[in-house]
């Protein structure tokens, strides 16, 4: 009996030590799993729509847009709007980041209208967001979507655009960039790619290198993570993959 009772102790502390791993390995596979259906999805809706408009979602922002628009959030709601059309099940807008209230932040309608703020890849609060200036809209996953400016006015010649943010499942969790947040960009050749802008809130040349911006050593917006997502390869140069071995 004790022999048994031993044996029973040392499976018990196996367990304990494997099965946590184990669950998070799951979980791990399933964001991947989510973020290369979402990149595939948004590709998909990008060809729909330059097959039915004859022009690419990049040049439509830079050359078109809502004649009865007269701001920014305007034109960038009218643009995600027209995107969505063929986006297969889209579902509605969810909130309007042009709809704040009196002393409010950005980032703080995201927490009005989602019950969350997206945060970095080491779970701090952003006070910026890579996209803040269009409605937030949901598709019948519940994955939400919002976009950044249109390439109107200065930002025009910005060799990528518009950027538009995604939440690969929705409001399940973590929420963060990295994890099931993710930044894309449209490119002039039809294409949905993760983006790696040298900034943030704006447009720009790409960063030479990328993994500044996804480290957990950063407490802003991790948002050129979607590049190692997609490649599946650590930002830090470490052996392993993104998706296994990069995230915690």
């Amino acid at each position: 009996m004790a022999e048994v009772l031993i044996t029973l102790g040392i499976i018990g502390i196996v367990a304990a030590l494997t099965i946590p791993q184990l669950i998070k390995n799951h979980e791990k596979r399933v964001l991947h799993t989510q973020f290369l259906k979402m990149y595939s999805d948004l590709n998909n809706a990008e060809k729909l729509f330059e097959a039915k408009e004859n022009i690419t979602v990049h040049e439509y922002s830079k050359n078109l847009g809502d004649p009865q628009a007269g701001t920014e959030e305007m034109e960038s709601t009218y643009m995600l709007k027209l995107f969505m059309q063929y986006f297969n099940g889209q579902a509605g807008a969810t909130g309007s980041m042009s709809n704040t209230e009196e002393g409010e932040y950005r980032k703080d309608v995201y927490k009005r209208m989602l019950g969350y703020i997206p945060a970095a890849l080491n779970g701090s609060n952003t006070s910026s967001q890579p996209c803040d200036e269009s409605i937030i809209m949901s598709d019948i996953a519940g994955r939400f979507f919002v976009m950044d400016n249109n390439l109107t006015g200065v930002v025009a010649n910005a060799p990528n655009g518009p950027k538009i943010c995604v939440d690969t499942n929705g409001k399940k969790g973590p929420n963060k960039y990295g994890y099931d947040w993710f930044v894309f960009t449209f490119t002039s050749k039809g294409t949905v790619i993760p983006y790696i802008g040298n900034s943030l809130t704006s447009y720009g040349a790409d960063l030479e290198d990328p993994s500044t911006e996804c480290s957990y050593s950063r407490n802003s917006a991790t948002y050129t993570c979607g590049y190692y997502a997609l490649s599946d390869t650590r930002p830090d140069g470490e052996g392993g993959t993104y998706w296994k071995d990069f995230l915690k």
